[in-house]
């Protein structure tokens, strides 16, 4: 049985408070952030490439969700959300093992990779549940992408950002993360057809 494996708490936390930096009104001090670590966000060791590549790179440094780094629950790598996003759109999917759902949800983009070339990271916010019995439920179901577990400070940097219905895992919400560094929630409420889902990311 694998160990549990979480987010290290150092990226959720710089996560949280570089969002709460941006959300703070004009009138009030924003709090001071500690820095991110540049290993967890876009590798910035190799050397710069020319025009739109340099450009891609900075706008995805510059969003706190492209900070996170998380830990696959089946494998114990860990992976850079923004170092995924840079190499093609990526598929965040807040969900929950219980969530029926969130697995009609999932069925659909297995058969939206065969239509569109992009990542998927399914993300639990259940704090009951356990990453070995997330590595249970990814494999029992067919899933081959990266399934991770959110801790408390993604959770609440996630529905500060996008709202409650972001962590409500019945209303299959799908944040879409493109290599030109937007990110947008896409689909709240409700399940996406594969077809659909292609077409919205490959545009």
């Amino acid at each position: 049985m694998l160990n549990p494996i979480r987010i290290g708490p150092p990226a959720a936390v710089a996560f949280a408070m570089a969002l709460a930096a941006c959300t703070t009104p004009a009138s009030e001090p924003a709090p001071s952030a500690t820095p991110v670590p540049t290993a967890t966000v876009v590798a910035a060791t190799d050397p710069p490439e020319p025009s739109s590549a340099a450009s891609v790179e900075t706008s995805l440094s510059s969003d706190p969700l492209h900070a996170v780094v998380l830990s696959d629950v089946q494998s114990g790598e860990e992976f850079s959300v923004g170092m995924l996003a840079a190499d093609k759109p990526l598929l965040l999917e807040p969900m929950a093992i219980w969530c029926s759902n969130c697995l009609g949800q999932q069925r659909e983009v297995v058969a939206a990779h065969q239509l569109a070339d992009f990542h998927s990271v399914s993300l639990d916010i259940d704090p009951d549940e356990l990453p070995a019995d997330l590595a249970d439920y990814a494999v029992r179901e067919g899933f081959d992408w990266h399934f991770a577990m959110a801790d408390a400070d993604l959770v609440r940097a996630l529905r500060a950002r996008f709202g409650s219905g972001a962590i409500f895992p019945t209303a299959m919400p799908k944040i879409l993360l493109r290599t030109d560094g937007s990110v947008e929630l896409i689909g709240l409420g409700e399940q996406l057809g594969a077809e659909e889902l292609a077409a919205i990311i490959g545009g």
